[in-house]
């Protein structure tokens, strides 16, 4: 344990501890006052840590947490190797506590009890930073809502109206305190998802085993799951078969079979069964490590709907200052003018979006689906154009065989031959040869014996069989090194080209047997999801792929899609997002691979799918967790459920505001009227935009 006072790092001291609390001393806190609400993201993140309390000016740090989740050594450790050369800096308000709200009650029963004079010493302490603040603010020629605090306050303290001063204090500060608690509850819920899973694990070294913590793993460790055991690293099953739950990753709650050789992504769970897998990416570098650092990324984010709210509550202040004047002018009542001060617009329109968003966000990655930020949000209901790779977005990257035919039905039948090649071809990891005893293993085809396979790099293969010679490949491959006759069998050939199909042809003895048709696996929810991206308001969808013409137009054509972009390279596909773009349209880019990654960085909003590469992910605002197209339905509607929340709560936000301001110009409100009906509609607003991350609230 450490004693009372320690120095755990340069800059750093334990000040205070009581169980499940701690209060630190940080110089950089002091130093980078800008950096406190990255820092806040930073400690929320940790393991057990339940609430964060910073006060930059004097470098405190208080941490609550969970002693049964972490212990104070491990926190402190983690506290200490922070890196703040990361940071990224905004604006940070000071914080209150349910201390500050009790003071101001005990003040606010001074001012009521003691006689004027005695009652204003405790009224000018208790409201003095209330006042500097607006001081400060004016210094730095801001008018903000600093200031319109200031000066209601102000105005009864000069008047010696203690009880006025001390209410409206005591009003400020308990909705500034529960306008932050609000807040701070969505950065929880976001970084709930952020927190790393620390638990025991059984391991297998050296042929023993050791439990060990599951931050104490190490690259190559065979990791022994059971039922109810979350995976902590991502890795391969070496053995056994194991029914995982994915629905931490991928929001799917149905249950996935995995065995030998199948990878496993780190938080998800064992169900059933008893499996052994090999750590291959532990700590920083697992999936949820990933999932970690692009939510963490998504909070500093800010959209331009965050900057137009925050100009308008800027430009609100000096519309309430004009108010309060001409009231005034016209009145000389005091009493009415304190009351339109303490009309502010700021807090509502300031906070109610990126809670709003924020919200939007942990719904979307329940639903297996990540945003970065306000930002893709705005960006993602604004687009009227999407834009999909093929391979791996709306297929599945894998080929599946659609055609058999014998050109020598007695010797090789449409199924031996398929038996034959795929014998052959299991000694082979191309794509293609996959696809074919895939489709073997599909119709339970009986393994053909042969001899001795020889692989002839990016052309075919060969092997004897029955003593014949055998060569499975592409027709440059038979026709230039085997001189094999295709003009026969030109027609047949022909017509499976125009479907789309990609031909792999056979031969016994320098004589052409047969060929296989193969075509794209199109995601079965491929024609679904475009259709309901029109109905979304969609209404441009463009196919790039690197494919010849007639076979990707062939793939545009069933799916319904307006235009078709082939034979693309990387390069290429820049260009055609950059060319819609000069034409006015917002352009949501969907692919996965990492030559996607420059594509995926010009579109207004890049989108990567699920077993992209982590360069596509990286570069993409949007990421989906699991193998399905439906979640860019899914994006696009929560975007415009999001957008629309924010519309809403900002006309609330004036309507109501503006009715309280007339009405206290009016004289109808006390200045504490003003103040609760005000701070009580900032709270609906924000606590709606809250709402959302559980359902609709638009609808």
């Amino acid at each position: 344990m450490f004693d009372r006072e320690v120095t755990l790092a340069p800059g750093i001291r334990v000040k205070h501890r009581l169980p499940g609390r701690l209060r630190l001393s940080m110089t950089l806190l002091a130093r980078f006052p800008d950096g406190a609400n990255w820092l806040r993201h930073q400690l929320l993140a940790l393991l057990g840590v339940t609430r964060v309390r910073l006060r930059p000016a004097i470098g405190s740090v208080v941490i609550e947490y969970h002693p049964d989740q972490t212990d104070e050594s491990t926190l402190l450790t983690h506290v200490a190797g922070i890196d703040w050369q990361q940071r990224t800096e905004s604006e940070h308000e000071p914080e209150y506590c349910g201390g500050d709200n009790l003071l101001n009650a005990g003040g606010l029963l001074l001012a009521q009890c003691l006689p004027r004079r005695w009652a204003a010493l405790p009224t000018l302490l208790l409201t003095g930073e209330t006042l500097a603040e607006g001081v400060s603010s004016l210094t730095r020629r801001e008018l903000n809502v600093e200031v319109l605090d200031a000066l209601a306050v102000g105005l009864s303290v000069l008047r010696g109206d203690n009880r006025t001063a001390m209410l409206t204090q005591t009003l400020l500060t308990l909705g500034e305190y529960m306008e932050q608690e609000t807040s701070r509850h969505s950065d929880a819920l976001l970084a709930s998802l952020l927190r790393p899973q620390e638990h025991s694990v059984w391991v297998e070294r050296a042929g023993e085993r050791h439990q060990i913590r599951s931050s104490a793993l190490t690259i190559g460790d065979v990791m022994l799951l059971g039922p109810g055991d979350t995976i902590p690293a991502d890795g391969k099953v070496l053995r056994g078969v194991g029914l995982i739950n994915q629905a931490s990753m991928t929001g799917e709650s149905v249950p996935v079979r995995r065995e030998k050789g199948a990878w496993l992504y780190a938080g998800t769970q064992v169900q059933e069964g008893n499996i052994a897998v090999q750590a291959d990416r532990v700590g920083e570098a697992s999936s949820i490590a990933n999932i970690r650092r692009f939510i963490s990324e998504s909070l500093s984010q800010q959209s331009e709907t965050q900057k137009v709210t925050q100009a308008m509550a800027d430009r609100r202040v000096a519309i309430t200052l004009g108010v309060g004047g001409a009231v005034f002018a016209l009145t000389r009542d005091w009493r009415r003018l304190a009351s339109v001060f303490l009309v502010d617009y700021a807090c509502a329109l300031k906070l109610s979006t990126p809670i709003a968003f924020k919200s939007i966000m942990y719904r979307a990655a329940q639903s297996g689906l990540l945003l970065k930020g306000g930002r893709a949000i705005e960006q993602l209901a604004a687009v009227d154009t999407v834009v999909f790779d093929k391979t791996g977005t709306l297929t599945h990257g894998d080929m599946q065989v659609t055609e058999v035919v014998s050109f020598d039905p007695e010797r090789a039948w449409a199924e031996r031959l398929l038996a034959i090649a795929a014998s052959v071809e299991e000694h082979s990891n191309h794509p293609l040869a996959k696809a074919v005893v895939a489709s073997a293993h599909h119709h339970a085809l009986p393994h053909i014996n042969h001899g001795e396979v020889e692989y002839v790099i990016a052309h075919g293969l060969l092997c004897e069989l029955d003593g014949h010679r055998m060569a499975i490949g592409s027709r440059h491959f038979l026709e230039a090194h085997y001189q094999v006759v295709f003009s026969p069998y030109e027609a047949e050939i022909s017509a499976l080209a125009q479907q789309g199909c990609h031909l792999l042809f056979i031969s016994l003895d320098e004589r052409l047997v047969g060929m296989i048709g193969l075509q794209d696996n199109v995601r079965a929810e491929a024609l679904e999801v475009i259709a309901q991206l029109r109905q979304s308001g969609i209404d441009r969808i463009v196919l790039l792929t690197g494919d010849r013409v007639e076979k990707a137009q062939q793939l545009a054509n069933a799916l319904a899609m307006d235009e078709c972009v082939a034979e693309c390279t990387p390069e290429s596909k820049v260009d055609v997002v950059q060319a819609l773009q000069q034409q006015g349209r917002n352009v949501l880019f969907i692919g996965d691979g990492v030559n996607d990654a420059p594509v995926l960085a010009q579109a207004d909003v890049g989108l990567a799918m699920n077993q992209s590469t982590e360069l596509a992910q990286q570069a993409a605002d949007a990421v989906l967790m699991q193998d399905s197209l439906h979640g860019v339905v899914l994006a696009r509607e929560l975007a415009l459920e999001a957008m629309k929340l924010v519309h809403s709560n900002i006309a609330l936000t004036e309507w109501v505001n503006s009715g309280i301001m007339l009405t206290a110009a009016l004289g109808g409100l006390s200045p504490g009227g003003s103040a609760l009906l005000h701070n009580g509609t900032t709270l609906a607003v924000l606590l709606r935009a809250l709402a959302a991350r559980r359902t609709s609230v638009t609808r």
